[in-house]
């Protein structure tokens, strides 16, 4: 595997890295790219690190003219093998070395302005800060033609945040949202008992932080709604059950300071979702 580090190392006038896990970006980067510019644009304090995942789609290739001479406020990191999404976030966050870190996805269904809001969780002294789109003050931007869909999606999503909150030291309502960030003492102590490569990536960064006692906080957000096209319920969320349970297996063995009970009902839960995901796997989510 070939790894390669566009941009050198980050100044230290930067207090916070936006990073970007990317994967099979190659028709949309170049909008994103521009987003991005506009955005560090006004916040000078911020840098961003584009995260190429082993996209054989030609993703880096097209990336690394659109960010030339623009380091270190801008980066690129991109290895040859696809590891997956989880993956590419441990190692954008290991190569941030600013006080404070974001990530969001590279389609930007959440404003880079909306990260702002993550940072200030961080500065008044969260450890980890998350946006929450079940919060009454978030607002969605979506086309009518999706109203079905997202509806089926958001009942799915809330069932199994409850579960999660029942098996796991979690207590925030959305584990799900693209939008998240920690400051570097925080992903001091998590990141070196990550293990996930995937997108069970947040919900076992979420439980470290939980089991640690560390403050997270949430906040409202606007977000676009984009059709996923890379995490689907069906596909994706009976593992995630399994990785749910070897992770709660994993914090109970390491005696955690954080006391996990699971009721016999959320246990009956996770097994309705499982039969949920089966049985929507005929239809659209």
């Amino acid at each position: 595997m070939v790894d390669t580090i566009e941009g050198g190392a980050f100044g230290p006038e930067f207090r916070c890295t936006l990073v970007l896990p990317t994967y099979g970006a190659v028709d949309f980067i170049a909008s994103t790219v521009t987003r991005v510019r506009r955005f560090l644009d006004g916040h000078r304090d911020w840098c961003a690190l584009f995260v190429v995942d082993g996209c054989p789609h030609g993703t880096a290739e097209k990336l690394l003219p659109l960010i030339e001479n623009l380091a270190p406020q801008i980066r690129l990191d991109h290895y040859e093998t696809n590891r997956g999404k989880g993956y590419a976030l441990r190692r954008g966050l290991n190569l941030a070395k600013t006080p404070y870190r974001v990530y969001t996805d590279v389609d930007l269904a959440y404003d880079p302005e909306e990260a702002v809001k993550i940072q200030r969780l961080l500065e008044a002294g969260a450890d980890v800060g998350v946006v929450n789109r079940a919060s009454p003050e978030s607002r969605f931007l979506i086309s009518p033609n999706e109203f079905p869909r997202i509806y089926k999606r958001h009942l799915m999503s809330r069932g199994f945040n409850w579960w999660l909150r029942r098996m796991l030291p979690i207590r925030i309502l959305d584990t799900q949202a693209g939008l998240k960030g920690l400051t570097a003492k925080a992903w001091e102590i998590i990141g070196p008992q990550m293990t996930s490569d995937g997108f069970f990536f947040d919900v076992e960064l979420l439980a470290l932080a939980g089991a640690a006692n560390m403050r997270i906080e949430e906040v409202a957000v606007m977000v676009t709604y984009i059709d996923p096209t890379t995490v689907k319920m069906i596909t994706h969320g009976w593992a995630m059950i399994k990785d749910t349970m070897r992770l709660r297996r994993s914090l109970k063995r390491a005696k955690k300071s954080v006391s996990i009970t699971v009721p016999q009902r959320a246990i009956k839960v996770g097994r309705k979702l499982r039969g949920g995901l089966m049985r929507s796997a005929t239809g659209p989510l």
